[in-house]
C-alpha cells in the first residue's frame, strides 16, 4: 500500500486522490460497500449497505464505476479490487463510528436472512413452517415472480451466503448464522456439499457461542445429512444422536421426529434395516402426534425404502403411494419427486418398465424445478437403469454419464457407487463384460470407502457375473461368495439369488473339467 514509502507513487495516495474527489454521499457509499464480506453484490445488497433505495444505489454504483473504484463482475453485479477494499475499509474505520458500521452490517445480514427466506418460500412453500421466522425487511428485497427466479438468486448468491454465515459467526452475529443455515437447509440438501458442510459447521459453532441447544441440534442434524450424503454414515449417526439428545432436552418434538427419520436413513445406508425400521416408525408416530403431514410423508417414504430393499414390494408400494398423496396435497414438489422416483424403482424391479420410466421422468422434472441436483442425479441414474432393462443401451449409458457427472460435481459418493453398479449391469447385459467389470470394481472401491454393504454386495455380484461370462469360474465363485456373505448379514432376499448362482456354478464346474 505504501509502495516503498514514496508519497508520489504510493497506491494509497492514488486511491486518496480519487476518493477525495467523490461527492459526500458517494464517498460514504464507497466506504460502506467495502464492508460486504463476499466477493461481489447486486443493487439490492448495495442499497442495504448504503441505507437507501435501489434506484439511488444504482446512481452511486454508476458514479463509483466511472471513478474506477468498483467494477462490474457480471450482469448487474459489482465488485471491488482487494487493495481498494482494504483502503476503503481503513477509511471507514477512521471516518465512521463503530455504531454506524455495526448498524450497516446488521442491515446487510438481516437482508440476506430475509431474502433467502423469501427465495426458499418461493421454491419450497410446503416447508415454510419448518423455517425460523424472519423480520420484515426495512428496505426492498428482490421479488421472485416464480420458483425459477428464486432458484437463480439462491444459486448466484450461494458464495455470498457462505461468506455471510462465516462472517456472522466470527464477528458477533451468531443468531444470523444459525437462522440462515436453517433456512437454507433444503437448498443445500441436494448439493453442492462443500458449501453445505461449511455453512452447517459454522452454524453449529455459532449455536454453541449463543448457548442455544435447539439451534445447535438443528445444525448437528443438518451437518449429519451432509456426512450421510458423502457416505460417512458413522459420522452422520454420531451427529444425529447428539442432536436427538438436545432436541429431547429442549422438548422439540418436531426436531426429534426429523432426526429419528434421518437416523433411519443412515441406518439403512449401513445395512442395519431392523434399526432403520424402528427409527422410521418412531418418527412416523411423532409426526402424526404433532400433526406434521410433510414429516409423516417423509417417514412413510423412509419405511418404503427399507421394505423395498427387503422385497416387500406390496408394503413398500403402499407406503410410497400414501406418501405421494400427502406430498401432492401439501404442494411439496421435492417430496413428490422423491416418492415418484422410489415408486419408479419399485416398478422397475417388478418388471413394469413403462410405469418406471414415467415416474422417473416426472421425478426428474420436479427435481430440476426445485434445483435439487442430488435428486436430479438419482432420477437420471434410475432412468439409465430402466433404459438398460429395456435393451436401450445407448440411452442408458448417456443417462448414467449425466448422473455420474452430477454425483461427482456435488460430492454424492453413495449415489456414485450405485450408478457405477447400475452402469456395470447395463454394460454386462449389452455383452461388454470387461467394461462392466471395470465399473463394478470402481463401485466396490467406493462402497468400501463409504461403508455401504449393499452396494459392496452388488459390486461383487456384478464382478462375479463378468468372470462367469468370460469363463473364469474360480474368480466368479470367489466374488459370489463375498456377495452372499454380505447379503446374508444384511438379511435381504438377494442372498437367495446369489445362492442360486453359486449352485449353478457348481453344476457347471464339472462340465468345464
Amino acid at each position: 500500500m505504501d509502495a516503498g514509502g514514496d508519497p508520489r507513487t504510493a497506491i494509497r495516495t492514488v486511491f486518496s486522490w480519487s476518493y477525495q474527489h467523490l461527492p459526500t454521499g458517494t464517498a460514504r457509499a464507497f466506504r460502506w460497500l467495502s464492508l460486504h464480506p463476499g466477493a461481489d453484490l447486486d443493487r439490492y445488497a448495495a442499497a442495504v449497505l448504503i441505507g437507501t433505495l435501489p434506484v439511488e444505489a444504482d446512481r452511486q454504483l454508476d458514479l463509483l464505476t466511472r471513478a474506477h473504484l468498483v467494477h462490474l463482475t457480471g450482469s448487474g453485479r459489482f465488485g471491488m479490487h482487494d487493495l481498494l477494499r482494504a483502503y476503503a475499509t481503513d477509511v471507514a474505520a477512521h471516518t465512521d463510528s463503530d455504531e454506524q458500521r455495526q448498524a450497516t452490517l446488521t442491515r446487510l445480514l438481516d437482508y440476506y436472512v430475509s431474502t433467502t427466506a423469501a427465495a426458499m418460500d418461493a421454491v419450497h412453500p410446503a416447508e415454510r413452517h419448518l423455517r425460523p421466522p424472519v423480520a420484515i425487511p426495512e428496505l426492498p428485497i428482490p421479488s421472485f415472480a416464480n420458483p425459477a427466479a428464486a432458484l437463480t438468486w439462491l444459486d448466484t448468491e450461494l458464495p455470498n451466503l457462505v461468506a455471510v454465515c462465516i462472517y456472522a459467526t466470527d464477528h458477533g452475529w451468531p443468531d444470523h448464522a444459525t437462522r440462515l443455515a436453517r433456512i437454507l437447509f433444503r437448498h443445500l440438501d441436494g448439493g453442492p456439499y462443500t458449501e453445505a458442510l461449511t455453512i452447517h459447521t459454522y452454524a453449529c459453532k455459532a449455536a454453541r457461542r449463543l448457548g442455544a441447544p435447539d439451534a445447535e441440534a438443528h445444525a448437528l442434524t443438518n451437518l449429519g445429512a451432509v456426512h450421510a450424503a458423502n457416505g460417512r454414515h458413522a459420522q452422520a449417526v454420531g451427529h444425529y444422536q447428539e442432536a436427538l439428545a438436545l432436541f429431547r432436552e429442549t422438548g422439540d418434538r418436531t426436531g426429534q421426529a426429523r432426526t429419528l427419520g434421518n437416523l433411519g436413513l443412515a441406518c439403512e445406508g449401513q445395512g442395519r434395516y431392523d434399526q432403520a425400521v424402528v427409527h422410521h416408525q418412531e418418527a412416523l408416530s411423532l409426526f402424526r402426534q404433532i400433526g406434521d403431514r410433510i414429516g409423516e410423508a417423509r417417514a412413510l417414504n423412509g419405511l418404503g425404502v427399507v421394505y423395498g430393499r427387503q422385497r416387500h414390494y406390496v408394503l413398500a408400494a403402499d407406503h410410497y403411494e400414501h406418501a405421494l398423496a400427502i406430498f401432492r396435497e401439501a404442494g411439496d414438489r421435492f417430496g413428490e419427486a422423491y416418492a415418484l422416483d422410489n415408486l419408479g424403482l419399485l416398478h422397475g424391479r417388478q418388471g413394469y418398465h413403462s410405469r418406471a420410466l414415467d415416474h422417473h421422468r416426472q421425478a426428474l422434472t420436479l427435481y430440476r424445478e426445485v434445483g435439487n441436483r442430488d435428486g436430479e442425479a438419482f432420477a437420471l441414474d434410475h432412468l439409465g437403469l430402466t433404459y438398460g432393462r429395456l435393451g436401450r443401451y445407448d440411452q442408458a449409458v448417456d443417462h448414467y454419464q449425466q448422473a455420474l457427472m452430477l454425483y461427482r460435481e456435488i460430492g454424492e459418493r453413495s449415489g456414485e457407487a450405485e450408478a457405477l453398479n447400475n452402469l456395470g449391469e447395463t454394460l454386462r447385459d449389452a455383452g461388454r463384460p470387461e467394461q462392466a467389470r471395470a465399473q463394478h470394481s470402481a463401485a466396490l472401491a467406493l462402497a468400501v470407502e463409504t461403508d455401504d454393504p449393499y452396494e459392496q454386495a452388488r459390486a461383487h455380484d456384478g464382478i462375479a457375473h463378468t468372470y462367469g461370462a468370460t469363463g473364469d469360474l474360480d474368480q466368479a465363485r470367489r466374488h459370489w461368495h463375498e456377495a452372499f456373505v454380505l447379503y446374508v448379514d444384511l438379511g435381504v432376499p438377494d442372498a437367495q439369488d446369489i445362492g442360486a448362482s453359486l449352485r449353478a456354478l457348481e453344476q457347471a464346474a464339472p462340465e468345464q473339467g
